[in-house]
């Protein structure tokens, strides 16, 4: 009988020289022991202790990341935005107060405390967690109103001020009516509308993911956790009032008013004798 050969073939021995022996016995000893502990467990088909005070990495974290940057990107946007366009704005009346040593006319709905009025459906959108659902439209149907009451105010002023040619009067308080009804729309009811509810709305993934209901039931401050996003959603009204009004009156001079630009060429201004 024929004796088989133990030898390995020529190819195999290079690859058993005492330098590879060398360099796999290092490798094999570097192997980190959580890496042979996870094998060992995925051969067993059991699932690893996380020892204590370490804290567990999840899947869910990536996504909850990519949601919340998702979810708030849209509102840094609008509120950035406006207020870059409101520190140019200051810095131009600045030099023209500077100039002329007086200031413009005060607009009661827009430049007074009345000009909240236009951030009730913010307000309701800041306590959505914690109210019936009516409560929501009911806010809305507060700040349209005030929408109105603002486009009927300018539409009358630009009727009765006999500022334009009597032929060209009833264009212009229109195109005047108008366009207060549409920059109010923007600036007091869909921007920070859009901007609270997306606040409201990051909070409470926060507070989900984080379990944070479970921890705080357990001392007994369930109500707080309940409340936090309503209470962030009223203190960030104050700050993206005057930058999300400034955002509207960019978006209006770069969209809407140009497309009526030709018809305000009538609306030519009688200053009289």
């Amino acid at each position: 009988q024929t004796r088989r050969s133990t030898q390995m073939p020529a190819h195999s021995r290079r690859h058993s020289s005492p330098m590879a022996i060398v360099v796999a016995f290092v490798l094999h000893s570097a192997r980190p022991p959580a890496c042979e502990a996870f094998q060992h467990h995925v051969r067993l088909g059991t699932t690893p202790r996380r020892r204590p005070g370490v804290p567990e990495l999840r899947a869910i974290d990536a996504g909850l990341a990519a949601t919340l940057g998702e979810t708030a990107s849209l509102p840094v946007l609008f509120v950035g935005s406006g207020t870059y366009f409101l520190s140019k704005k200051k810095e131009e009346e600045e030099e023209s107060v500077t100039a002329t040593g007086e200031d413009g006319e005060i607009d009661v709905y827009r430049d007074t405390a009345l000009r909240y009025a236009g951030y009730a459906n913010e307000v309701g959108e800041a306590f959505r967690p914690l109210v019936p659902a009516w409560v929501v439209p009911a806010s809305y149907g507060v700040a349209v109103t005030y929408v109105f009451a603002d486009t009927v105010d300018k539409t009358i002023k630009a009727f009765g001020s006999s500022k334009y040619m009597s032929s060209a009067t009833t264009t212009c308080a229109l195109l005047e009516g108008l366009d207060a009804f549409l920059w109010q729309i923007t600036a007091s009811v869909a921007l920070p509308g859009f901007t609270i509810h997306q606040v409201v709305e990051i909070s409470q993934t926060v507070i989900d993911a984080l379990e944070l209901r479970d921890a705080a039931n357990a001392v007994g401050a369930a109500s707080l956790v309940d409340a936090a996003p309503t209470a962030l959603g009223l203190v960030t009204i104050p700050f993206i009032v005057k930058p999300l009004d400034e955002l509207a009156e960019k978006l209006m001079d770069f969209t809407l008013r140009k497309l009526w630009e030709p018809y305000l060429q009538s609306c030519t201004i009688d200053y009289g004798d």
